[in-house]
Formats: structure tokens, C-alpha cells, sequence
């Protein structure tokens, strides 16, 4: 092959793409083929020095957030701004601004037009307070990059031992305290507001396969459905851990005839924010909240369906086992749990970028992990559950999400 022609072939695609409305799906593919074409072309060594200096852009933006940069212009109506004018309606000085507006349009936040204004993008909506880029900043800055700078240290400290004790973990060690990352957060209202945030949008991006869209939900809640006239019984379903209802949402949402009763299930602290629309019942469906703490016994019993979503991924194997316990104590003979979470490739040749990075962070604030396809069977195992299906999506995407179908060991 040509390898100038295909080049040229590059260029010219992104000529297209530039110029043309391209819609979510069609975005995921040619991202993930343009991820394949970087990974070959790309060396160890260059991503490596690109990743020395990731932090820096988004240390401008944190900045950013702070002098209210965003919240300035999602709130004009104007189109572009001059700098001055930036300058003059936000906290700091007129150079300082400059050369954060500067970092800006170097990550595409700003472009700069032929008159020498600055052009915001339609990304500073989710950098403005209440965001989703500004919760999750706030939440990964403030945190995240406390703990990584002192890991190597930590570790040494430890004599390389993975981190296996959720009370007692690289969070604990660093950001000095003896409590759980979930604990802490409750005396930072500010972190459990961005965390709270961070994790609807997680559930809600478009990049992020529903677990609707793996499951094959339509097929086997039929016969709870009101609009295919078989609606004989009501659906219990009960969402374990699940902060302030975004996966309920998501199922009725998208099955919006379902028929039932749904317990959304978490600490209080959390579950006080449940998401407004669930609050309100329909003629035949209610959604309860119940405050509960899932390392004791499950008062909900013989539900059809126990959902844990994106919950096992926060603990390490002991706590784990003790929440599966619980729910499988409740479960009967008719009952199915299905686990929404990141499932690893069991080789690592095959582990995408994300899945190191998640890897890495839920040891750092948890001392958990993400776990593979044989890690989620061994842990299922040990509390007396079969794992019967694993289902992927179809697409794939960014994340490795997948829905793990469990029921009582007969």
C-alpha cells in the first residue's frame, strides 16, 4: 500500500468529518478505528512523554473553574468573546487570564477566530457549575491527584503488597483518615455532590452502553409489560447501592409500561437526592426509597430481579462477598441478579486503555479492583451463586461494560 496516499486518504476524511453533522455511533467507530491506526503507529516511548504532561491542561482548567471562566460564558448570549472582556468579568488578573485562556484553546475549549476573539465550544456547558466535566474534575483533582503523586511512596512503604483492605488503603494512608472513601465524602458535601454527579453522567453518556441495551430486558420482562397485554404480575425489582437512581431511570426510561414495584436502595445521605421524576408514582408503577446499607441482611425478599449496578467494582473481595451474601439470602428459587460492571479480558494484550486507568483508580481510593470474567465467577462462587450468562455489548465502545446474570447455586 501507499502509504502517502493513504495519508492523504487521512487528511481527507478529516476534511469530511469536519464539515458534516456526524451522529454518536458513527463518532464511536471512527474513534475507535483512529485508536487502532494510534496504538500501531504511536511508540511506548511518545505516549509515555504525552503522559508526563497530561495533568497540565487539565490544571488550567481546574483553575479555570475556579476564576468562574465557564460560568461566565455558558451565561452570555454573546457567540465570542475579546479577552479583555473575560479578564474583566472573572477573578484574577489580566495576564493570568490570557495564558489560562491560552491552555484553553490549546485543548479546544476556546478557538481563537480571525479577529482575534475567542470562541467557546459547546464543552464549557459541562465545565460550568453543575456540569458533568466540572464534577468530574472536581472530583478527580481534588481526590485522585492527591493520591498519585504519593502511590510510589505508599506502595514502597507497603513492599509492593496490591491493596486489599478497604479501611486501610492508599485513600486512608494519604489523605489521613481512618474512614471508607464513601464515609469521608459524607463530611465533604462538596465531594459527594461531584461524586453524586459524576456518577448519573457516567450512567447517562451515550458512550457508556446501558445495561438495557446488553441485557436482553425486553424479552424477559414481557410479561410485565402493560402495553403487550400479558402485564399478569408486577415486577420487584430492587437496585442495590443505588445512589440516587439512575439506573431505575434508565429501565423505565426505556420501558416506560413496565409494570411494578421498585426499591432503589442506598445510605441515606445518598438516597435523600433521589432523582425527582422517580419520586412521583404512576397508576402502575411506584418507586421507593429505602435507606439501607448493603453489608446487612437484605430486608426486600423473593424480588424478581436484584441489580447491582457499578457497586462490586468500589470493594475488594472481602466486602464483596458479604454483599453478595446478603442479597442471595433473599433471593428465591425464581430470583436473578444482574451485576452491571467493567469485566476485563482475562489477557492483557487485550485490555483497552480505560481499563488500566479504572484499574488503577479503584485501588487508590477502595483498594478494590476491576475484575475479569474468571475473578467475577470465583467471587459468585464463593457465596453460593451460579453465574449463567455474561452479556456484552454489542458494540463495545469505549468501556468494557457488561451485565453478569447470577442466580442461587441449586
Amino acid at each position: 500500500m501507499d502509504l502517502s496516499k493513504l495519508a492523504a486518504s487521512i487528511r481527507e476524511a478529516t476534511t469530511i468529518v469536519s464539515s458534516q453533522p456526524i451522529d454518536i455511533q458513527q463518532r464511536e467507530e471512527l474513534s475507535r478505528a483512529c485508536e487502532s491506526l494510534s496504538a500501531i503507529l504511536e511508540q511506548p516511548r511518545s505516549r509515555l512523554e504525552k503522559a508526563t504532561h497530561a495533568m497540565t491542561p487539565v490544571v488550567a482548567v481546574r483553575v479555570a473553574i475556579d476564576m468562574n471562566i465557564f460560568n461566565f460564558v455558558h451565561g452570555s448570549s454573546k457567540d465570542e468573546f475579546e479577552g479583555w472582556e473575560i479578564a474583566s468579568q472573572v477573578d484574577g488578573d489580566s495576564l493570568l487570564v490570557s495564558r489560562i485562556l491560552r491552555s484553553l484553546t490549546a485543548s479546544g475549549i476556546f478557538s481563537v477566530t480571525s479577529l482575534g476573539t475567542y470562541k467557546p465550544d459547546a464543552v464549557v456547558k459541562d465545565l460550568a457549575s453543575g456540569g458533568y466535566l466540572e464534577s468530574r474534575i472536581l472530583m478527580n483533582f481534588d481526590v485522585h491527584f492527591q493520591i498519585y503523586p504519593k502511590l510510589p511512596h505508599y506502595l514502597k512503604q507497603t513492599k509492593y503488597a496490591s491493596p486489599s483492605n478497604a479501611y486501610a488503603g492508599p485513600f486512608q494512608s494519604i489523605m489521613g483518615t481512618n474512614k471508607h472513601y464513601f464515609d469521608w465524602m459524607e463530611s465533604h458535601p462538596a465531594q459527594l455532590d461531584a461524586f453524586n454527579r459524576t456518577m448519573q453522567a457516567g450512567a447517562m453518556r451515550d458512550n457508556s452502553a446501558r445495561w438495557t441495551q446488553i441485557f436482553p430486558i425486553a424479552e424477559r420482562l414481557e410479561i410485565f409489560e402493560i402495553s403487550t397485554g400479558r402485564a399478569k404480575k408486577e415486577l420487584q425489582f430492587v437496585d442495590v447501592g443505588g445512589g440516587i437512581g439512575h439506573e431505575i431511570k434508565i429501565l423505565l426510561d426505556s420501558f416506560p409500561f413496565l409494570r411494578g414495584n421498585f426499591v432503589l436502595q442506598d445510605v441515606s445521605s445518598v438516597i435523600q437526592a433521589m432523582l425527582p421524576d422517580l419520586a412521583r408514582p404512576t397508576d402502575i408503577r411506584s418507586v421507593q426509597a429505602m435507606g439501607y446499607n448493603f453489608f446487612e441482611p437484605q430486608p426486600v425478599v423473593g424480588a424478581h430481579i436484584y441489580f447491582l449496578g457499578r457497586v462490586l467494582h468500589d470493594w475488594p473481595d472481602t466486602q464483596a462477598r458479604i454483599i453478595l451474601q446478603q442479597v442471595r439470602d433473599a433471593m428465591d428459587e425464581d430470583s436473578v441478579l444482574l451485576i452491571h460492571d467493567r469485566v476485563l479480558p482475562d489477557f492483557a494484550s487485550n485490555v483497552h486503555p480505560t481499563d488500566s486507568i479504572m484499574d488503577l483508580n479503584m485501588m487508590i481510593l477502595f483498594s478494590s479492583l476491576e475484575r475479569t470474567e474468571k475473578q467475577f465467577r470465583t467471587l459468585l462462587s464463593s457465596v453460593g451463586l451460579e453465574l449463567v450468562n455474561v452479556w456484552r455489548s454489542p458494540t463495545g465502545g469505549f468501556h468494557r461494560q457488561a451485565v453478569l446474570e447470577a442466580i442461587r447455586r441449586r
